[in-house]
């Protein structure tokens, strides 16, 4: 009798210390959902007019409901993973990003046989690596994000077509107990909106009117009211330029 009290004792405090240890160390390792924050629009390269004719603007439906589960991975561990939305602040960042360029930029649900401004989800690849110290413990965080850019006239011809590309690194060493992973999810958001505000920026740079890139009329638009306006053939003849001499380089 009472060696059955003592085995059942010892069986409590088992039971104890292995929901002890859950709690202090297999309860970190639940991760928060990430939902990656606004996006930073780029500015300097933002002329002071715009396309004034209509356009349509599609945005890929990939984009709308973008999220992943992201595993962290080290050399000797397995970790949960994390999950992150990245896609409602990536469509509001393209579409911002467009009206910068295009006064007249209509979202569309799908191309209908207007002018249109595409865009298509090619590669968003988010990397957790952990790497445990001793007393301390470093998250390199990365992500990548590639995006179709391209322009259909009204016929369905395509017009041009480029990828932008946006990347972006963070990492954090600090003391953590239990796996380390409790600034994760944040690294991780961090990766990802840095990465949109670069391929924005890319974006940016694709449409933005530098100056001998395209004729002098429409540079004098930007200042002149009584000059012709930005057309969607300057915008082409200077994309096809921007395209030649990106890939001397």
């Amino acid at each position: 009798m009472l060696q059955s009290i003592r085995g059942n004792r010892d069986r409590l405090r088992l039971t104890f210390l292995v929901v002890l240890g859950t709690c202090l160390f297999g309860c970190a390792t639940v991760p928060d959902t990430t939902v990656v924050g606004d996006a930073v629009l780029p500015e300097y390269k933002v002329g002071s007019h715009r396309v004034e004719e209509p356009i349509d603007l599609y945005i890929e439906p990939r984009i709308r409901s973008l999220r992943r589960n992201v595993t962290p991975h080290s050399e000797d561990k397995a970790f949960n993973a994390i999950p992150v939305i990245v896609g409602p602040v990536l469509e509001t960042a393209l579409l911002r990003v467009t009206q910068q360029h295009f006064s007249q930029a209509t979202p569309v649900n799908a191309p209908d046989g207007r002018p249109t401004l595409s865009y298509k989800l090619l590669d968003y690849r988010p990397i957790v690596s952990v790497v445990p110290g001793f007393f301390s413990t470093r998250l390199n965080v990365s992500a990548r994000l590639a995006l179709q850019v391209s322009i259909h006239a009204a016929s369905g011809e395509q017009l041009f077509s480029t990828t932008a590309i946006g990347t972006s690194h963070v990492s954090d060493m600090e003391i953590a107990a239990g796996d380390g992973l409790k600034d994760g999810p944040r690294l991780l958001e961090v990766a990802t909106r840095d990465a949109i505000t670069d391929a924005l920026y890319n974006i940016s740079s694709i449409f933005g009117n530098r100056s001998g890139e395209i004729n002098d009329d429409v540079q004098a638009s930007a200042t002149d009211p009584g000059m012709p306006v930005e057309t969607m053939d300057d915008v082409v003849m200077h994309l096809r330029t921007w395209r030649e001499a990106e890939s001397e380089n």
